[in-house]
């Protein structure tokens, strides 16, 4: 039978930040710090992304062309 739980190799935990301590289940793709116990499921690493992707689109929005003041406008 195969283990089904790895190391990720360079990975740091986000609670305790440890380097090389992550599992990741081949089952069910959650990890968990064998260091100090943090864990976080598939589902929340996901939740995460997507809040991460939302806030540098609204980041970017603010440069938009026609939000930027066209320096000639302040000098006059």
């Amino acid at each position: 039978m195969k283990p089904t739980q790895r190391f990720v190799a360079g990975a740091v935990c986000p609670q305790c930040n440890e380097q090389d301590a992550l599992l990741i289940d081949s089952k069910d793709q959650s990890i968990e710090c064998v260091d100090c116990g943090y864990t976080q499921s598939a589902e929340q690493r996901d939740t995460k992304k997507d809040e991460s992707k939302q806030s540098k689109v609204s980041g970017a929005q603010k440069h938009k062309p026609e939000n930027l003041i066209n320096i000639k406008q302040i000098e006059e």
